[in-house]
């Protein structure tokens, strides 16, 4: 990728970062979003034959409508060499994602078809229609693509997405507790035929990685303030979605560690938290509980046979006390106040360097124990 500028027939294409990738993989490439490394790779493989990369995305199932629910369903737009406004850039300006006019839900069915062992499905909103309480019609998801490519590219190609979360352009959103792979999106938008400073930038993904279950996308159009890339804006939405799926979905925890586990006992461990995920938990689980406050932070204390969800006292101008939460609900609390995190281990939360009860300085460092 030289020093992060390329010239493609006679146009000038940059990275994102100042001075470039040097030479680099192509995982690499992937998980950094290398603009030229991924026209580089385009251009040696169709740069004498475009209608080649044209035919892929036909093949793929992308290119027409999926048949959606809805009435509105966007067209797909894929231009071919020979069609108006093609020009001997276009194949690698498709390459990432400019001059394909694709609708976010065919973006995600692709993203669900990597997920979902190669098969692209129908996506679908309604299963049955029913007229009074007699089922009038049901509908199946119709299979569009039974294997968009061959498996040992699958592999690669999730392998690669892994790594843009693990250690690319989404780093952020990596969780120790479960594996998010996805791809980051950063559209400059045209007004007019000339770039603007506008952009459209999203997240596509799925999870657990390693055995996936769902897939979303989030799309912003024209993000405010300073940072405006996918991984700064979409790639947290999609994370705050998946957390809070993850945290109503009991398929899909692990068992916790007996070195984690409280005394022996007819109740789960739980220490403290977001007052209504962990009403809902408890709902789903059958255990039988109290909310004995109508505070959003709780902590918890055992009252007979029942769990008692009590005041979590969380002051607005006061270190909160976040010991026996998760990592999630802690960061949400300590950074929504200023604070700036740094954590270590895994499991809840243990210890916190910052006295619960103390004024809050903003912009101070607070590190958390976890075990």
């Amino acid at each position: 990728t030289g020093k992060g500028t390329y010239q493609f027939y006679g146009v000038e294409i940059n990275d994102a970062k100042p001075g470039g990738y040097g030479r680099i993989s192509v995982q690499e490439a992937m998980e950094k979003s290398s603009n030229i490394a991924v026209m580089k790779l385009i251009d040696a493989e169709f740069g004498q034959n475009p209608d080649r990369l044209v035919d892929y995305y036909h093949a793929l199932g992308i290119a027409q409508p999926l048949g959606f629910q809805m009435v509105g369903e966007g067209i797909p737009s894929i231009k071919r060499p020979g069609d108006e406004g093609w020009s001997k850039i276009s194949h690698l300006w498709m390459s990432i994602g400019y001059e394909v006019q694709l609708a976010p839900l065919h973006t995600l069915a692709l993203y669900n078809a990597i997920a979902n062992d190669g098969k692209l499905i129908q996506p679908m909103i309604v299963r049955k229609a029913y007229s009074a309480n007699t089922v009038h019609r049901e509908y199946q998801s119709a299979v569009l693509n039974g294997k968009i490519c061959s498996k040992q590219t699958l592999e690669k190609l999730r392998t690669m997405l892994e790594g843009v979360v693990e250690r690319g352009t989404a780093r952020n959103i990596n969780d120790t507790y479960y594996q998010i792979a996805g791809k980051t999106g950063t559209a400059q938008k045209y007004i007019n035929g000339r770039p603007s400073r506008n952009y459209y930038t999203s997240f596509a993904g799925y999870f657990p990685a390693d055995r996936p279950r769902y897939s979303a996308i989030v799309v912003i159009d024209n993000p405010q303030g300073y940072q405006q890339y996918g991984s700064d804006v979409a790639a947290p939405v999609f994370k705050e979605i998946a957390d809070k799926i993850y945290a109503l979905d009991i398929e899909l925890h692990r068992a916790q560690p007996d070195s984690l586990k409280g005394p022996a006992g007819i109740f789960p461990v739980i220490r403290a938290g977001n007052a209504q995920d962990l009403m809902a938990i408890s709902s789903t689980i059958g255990l039988q509980s109290e909310l004995a406050t109508e505070e959003d932070w709780v902590r918890t204390q055992i009252d007979g046979s029942i769990v008692q969800y009590i005041d979590g006292k969380v002051s607005s101008d006061a270190v909160p006390d976040v010991q026996g939460m998760t990592l999630r609900d802690a960061l949400y609390l300590l950074e929504n106040r200023g604070l700036r995190v740094e954590f270590t281990g895994s499991g809840r939360v243990a210890t916190q360097s910052q006295v619960p009860g103390t004024r809050i300085v903003k912009g101070s460092r607070i590190k958390l124990t976890l075990g």
